[in-house]
This record gives structure tokens, C-alpha cells and sequence, in this order.
């Protein structure tokens, strides 16, 4: 009875009750595309470090070291190879994986290198992993032909496809790398179409890569380290044991921290975006409690009809926070929805892209990295949720501070009124 009173009286003011859900549904959208937006952001990171089998990415950073025929990338600088047993002994590590990332030299023109543990084929550059129908296929890498590194493999070497289209390379073919080295090729990798870290153009044993620098810098070193957690909230003690063995420089990548270096979406613009969301909540927050109190003034007539006729205080208190229920009910639905609606819309028009510094190709390389990402748009119902409770919430806040208003009248005053 006071639902089905409360709902004629809220439909028999079309314009004030179309205000309130305006106000609350814009608000809850608002607040629902960006938490959608921010997590599809970290989505799309993530997805380049699931390439790769990780949660952590070690790295050390220095000043670019002088030229050399066989040199570390940009500004990446030598690891102990001996941190990868000290990792690996954590609790919270479940592997590890060295990666020594090269510029090999040859009659002046550059190929990036990629010295890998042929053993590690779930953790590194080139996780080797056929997707199943559940599978993103932005997860794995495949070889297209040929085969993958072995553990007995020395002098051999995996390409991708585009390095071997450009220098029309094939599968048995002996390629210079370098210097002083030929390598045969033993198989073609197709690496999925997305951003991914320590991408390379060429994939060699690590022993083979560290001999290689060795002309140049020292053995048993690495410049690149993939850790794989337990669980991903579980990267502090790795983090503090990595920057206590490898000193000043270490830098350390994971889906909580990569976008910092985003120039889309940085940490500083999405809090910005959550404070700005937040007051606009505040805003339609006193927009509505002005509305609901407005609708108290001119409904004093009607609460002394209903007082008159046997209504008592709370009946009347419970008919006004019954229409703010209504009002946040529906504003939040619909607001959620919208809000969904932008994220997705916003997800196919927005890239990522993500730091230059995770794929360390020079700009006279002979293909490219791909450093721009799609967006991901998964509709959380749990964001859902988040949204249309806070709708809830505000619009119950709101009516409940406005029944009270109109529970205080004395029947005698607002019959007075009539």
C-alpha cells in the first residue's frame, strides 16, 4: 500500500522526479566510465605482462654505454645472473626467468637480440603457450614453423615473422648476427599483435648471448628478469630483495605501477578523475536533497490529509524515503548503464601506449616494436554494482533527511495550509 502510494505520488510529478534521475543517472555514469576506463587501462597492462608470463619485470637503468659491436639496449645495465637463484628461493616467487637483451651489430645495422632460457618456455618474451577457446591470444606467442629452442641448441635462432619478411629469411637459412657469429635459423614465431615487453627481432640461447657480450662486457650477466608470484599481491618482499641486490637504477614493472608511465591515462589524471567524480556526486547529492525538500514544502497540504486520516510519523517519513529508493533505484540503473556504454565506446577509439623503455629497439632497427595497446572493456558486474548502490545510497540520504522534514509537521499546521 505505501509503495504503490509512494510510486503514483513520485510518477504524478513527472518534472521533478525526471530532474532527480537525470542528476543521479549523469552522476553514476560518470562514476561508472571511469572506473571502467581505469580498469580496462590496467586490464591492457596487464595483458602485456601475461605475454610474457609475469607479474614483475626487473630491470636496471644507467646513462646509454658507449658504442660497441655487441651492446645492452638504450640505457639498460648488467644483472648478476646469480639474483635469479636468490629470486627463485622466495616463498612468493613460483619461477624466474633471466633475459640478456642485445644490439647486435652487422655491416653497421643493428638486430635486437634476445638471449632466453630455451627451458623457461611459459616465462619470457616468448612464452611459448597454444591458446585454447578460452584463451586471449594476445597471452601467448606460436611458432607458425620450424620448431622452438632446445636445450641443447647453440648457434640457432628463432625469428619473428616480420624480421624474416623484411630480410627474407626462412627456416635453415644461416644468418649473420653481429659481428662474428652465424646462426641457423630453426623457427619462425608470430607474436601476438599486441604491446609486449622485451620484445626482440631475433631469439638466441642466453649462453649464447652472454658469450657474445662477453667480447665487450662481462659473462653471466642479464639485463632483463620475468618473476612469476604465487599471487600478484604478493610483490613487496620480491620488490624490496630485488632493489637490495641490484642497487641504485633497478626498475621494476608491474601492472600496478606501468601506467605511471602511460601518456594516457597517468596515476595523476586518474585520481584527478575520481576527485572530480566524487564532487560531482556531492553536487547531485544537494541537487536532489534540494528537489526532495522542495517537494516537502509543497506537499504540506497533502502530509495533513494523510496525518488527518490516520497516517502517524513514520508512515510518512517511510512514503518520502520510498520515492528516494524509487528515484535512486532507477537513477542508478540507468546511470550504470550508461556509464558502461561510454566505457565501451571510449575502450574502441583509445589506445595505450605503453613506455618506450619496454622495448628497448633502436630507431634504425629493421622492424619495429608495437607499443600501443587496445583498451579492454570487461563489463565488471561488480563496477555495475558499485555504481547503482551509490546511486542508491545517495537518493536514500537524501529522502531520509527530507522525510524527516515532513514527519516533524503537526497535522494541525498543515491542514491550515489547505
Amino acid at each position: 500500500m505505501l509503495f504503490r502510494y509512494a510510486w503514483k505520488a513520485f510518477w504524478r510529478r513527472r518534472s521533478t522526479a525526471l530532474l532527480s534521475l537525470g542528476g543521479i543517472a549523469a552522476a553514476t555514469a560518470l562514476l561508472v566510465a571511469i572506473l571502467s576506463i581505469s580498469h580496462g587501462v590496467r586490464s591492457a597492462v596487464q595483458d602485456s605482462l601475461d605475454a610474457t608470463g609475469a607479474d614483475l619485470v626487473i630491470q636496471k637503468r644507467v646513462k646509454p654505454c658507449p658504442f660497441a659491436l655487441v651492446k645492452l639496449p638504450k640505457d639498460l645495465a648488467e644483472i648478476d645472473a646469480g639474483i635469479l637463484a636468490k629470486l627463485q628461493a622466495l616463498p612468493e616467487v613460483e619461477e624466474v626467468s633471466g633475459v640478456l637483451m642485445l644490439w647486435a651489430f652487422y655491416n653497421g645495422h643493428p638486430t635486437v637480440l634476445a638471449g632466453i632460457d630455451p627451458h623457461k618456455r611459459r616465462l619470457g618474451p616468448v612464452r611459448l603457450q597454444q591458446p585454447d577457446e578460452n584463451e586471449d591470444r594476445r597471452t601467448c606467442c606460436a611458432v607458425t614453423e620450424g620448431r622452438y629452442l632446445s636445450g641443447g641448441d647453440d648457434y640457432h635462432v628463432l625469428i619473428t615473422e616480420d624480421y624474416a619478411h623484411a630480410k627474407g629469411y626462412k627456416v635453415g637459412d644461416m644468418i649473420p648476427l653481429g659481428p662474428k657469429a652465424v646462426f641457423e635459423v630453426v623457427g619462425l614465431i608470430s607474436l601476438a599483435q599486441s604491446a609486449r615487453i622485451a620484445e626482440a627481432e631475433a631469439f638466441i640461447p642466453l649462453h649464447i648471448a652472454q658469450r657474445m657480450y662477453s667480447d665487450y662486457g662481462n659473462d653471466e650477466v642479464l639485463d632483463t628478469i620475468f618473476v612469476a608470484l604465487e599471487s600478484r599481491q604478493q610483490t613487496a618482499r620480491v620488490e624490496a630483495v630485488a632493489r637490495q641486490e641490484i642497487g641504485p637504477g633497478v626498475s621494476i614493472t608491474s601492472s600496478e605501477n606501468v601506467d605511471a608511465g602511460t601518456a594516457l591515462l597517468a596515476q595523476v589524471t586518474r585520481r584527478t578523475l575520481y576527485v572530480i567524480s566524487a564532487l560531482v556526486l556531492v553536487f547531485v547529492f544537494l541537487l536532489i536533497l534540494h528537489s526532495f525538500l522542495v517537494g516537502v514544502a509543497r506537499r504540506v497540504p497533502e502530509i495533513g490529509i494523510l496525518k488527518a486520516i490516520g497516517w502517524d510519523n513514520a508512515q510518512v517519513a517511510r512514503m518520502f524515503v520510498a520515492e528516494a529508493l524509487y528515484v535512486g533505484i532507477i537513477g542508478g540503473l540507468i546511470g550504470s548503464v550508461l556509464g558502461m556504454v561510454v566505457a565501451w565506446g571510449y575502450s574502441y577509439v583509445a589506445t595505450l601506449e605503453l613506455p618506450s623503455a619496454l622495448a628497448s629497439y633502436p630507431p634504425c632497427a629493421t622492424t619495429q616494436p608495437l607499443l600501443s595497446t587496445q583498451i579492454i572493456f570487461y563489463p565488471s558486474p561488480l563496477i555495475f554494482a558499485v555504481g547503482a548502490l551509490t546511486a542508491l545510497i545517495l537518493g536514500s540520504a537524501a529522502g531520509f533527511i527530507a522525510a524527516r522534514r515532513a514527519a516533524a509537521l503537526a497535522p494541525a499546521e498543515a491542514l491550515r495550509r489547505i
